[in-house]
């Protein structure tokens, strides 16, 4: 994935790729300041779920421009990885003003576009 192509703090419809805490704080700050939900997707290469649940996750960033989706590979971001103590994947965090307010452990598609629904009115 192409690092320089977010530059701006997210990029609506899409997903961005973080590849460090301080990369994620920047993200979460930027979202904060306009009450934006974000997800943060913890996937990983090997993970056979995550290669099913990815597409699904990209097309409900064009589905809902105003929820910041980002993904972060447990083994390229492993200090990422390590601060929310992902122990399994895919999993997906939703956040809101820097709280988390649920989560979808697991490649349930229904139960990931249900809390979108859910969290980003």
């Amino acid at each position: 994935m192409d690092r320089d192509a977010y530059s701006h703090p997210w990029d609506p419809g899409k997903v961005i790729g973080i590849y460090s805490s301080n990369d994620l704080e920047k993200k979460m700050n930027a979202a904060s300041t306009v009450s934006r939900l974000v997800i943060l997707y913890f996937t990983a290469t090997w993970c056979g779920p995550c290669r099913f649940i990815s597409p699904v996750y990209t097309s409900l960033a064009s589905k809902y421009p105003k929820v910041v989706f980002l993904k972060t590979d447990i083994d390229e971001g492993k200090d990422v990885a390590a601060k929310w103590n992902v122990s399994s994947v895919p999993a997906f965090f939703f956040i809101k003003n820097h709280k988390v307010v649920d989560k979808v452990i697991g490649a349930d598609k229904n139960s990931l576009e249900q809390k979108i629904s859910e969290h980003s009115g």
